[in-house]
């Protein structure tokens, strides 16, 4: 009688150490498909839960006042194409932490020109890089935010025949590269 009652125990807590190993299994799997779909790797796609970001439509819509866009892509693919006259600061320079002191300058040049602090809309080719801009930008105190889907999402709702027409409506901060101390 006590085997059986002990081999009762073991066999509940097995079944419960199978399911437990059969629902992370699930778990892991979910967020590798949902890493793949948004073309991330896995720790950039768990960090993106907590960055803030906005959506194409968000931003045509004016939800947001005094846009700074950026670009983090590299110097190739800027040149390829690019939101307006978005600002270039790559990933690489923020990763060496001179893009971090770029952004600051790009954010209080703005700031003088319009007594408040823009939003700044960092953006790539699909969300990756601006999620990773946006992990070594946050301690900043910036307002910063990811667009959504980024530079492909935006292509896909404003061809670049409209692109003038559809950031006219926007309240974006024109500056130029030289208008920012180097």
């Amino acid at each position: 009688m006590p085997n059986e009652v002990s081999e009762k125990g073991v066999n509940r807590y097995l079944c419960l150490l199978i399911l437990i190993i059969f629902i992370s299994i699930l778990g892991v799997g979910a967020l590798s498909v949902g890493a793949l779909v948004n073309h991330m790797d896995i720790l950039t796609f768990i960090a993106s839960f907590n960055t803030k970001q906005i959506t194409v439509a968000e931003l045509q819509q004016g939800k947001v006042k005094s846009v700074v866009l950026i670009d983090v892509r590299s110097p190739e693919e800027y040149v390829e194409d690019h939101i307006g006259q978005s600002l270039f600061v790559p990933l690489t320079y923020i990763e060496a932490g001179v893009g971090v002191k770029r952004i600051r300058d790009i954010a209080q040049a703005s700031t003088q020109s319009n007594h408040t602090q823009p939003t700044i809309v960092l953006y790539c080719t699909s969300g990756m890089r601006s999620v990773k801009a946006y992990q070594k930008l946050e301690k900043t105190g910036l307002n910063l935010v990811v667009l959504k889907g980024s530079i492909t999402a935006w292509r896909k709702a404003i061809p670049a025949q409209k692109e003038a027409e559809i950031l006219s409506r926007i309240d974006i901060m024109y500056l130029t590269h030289s208008s920012v101390r180097e």
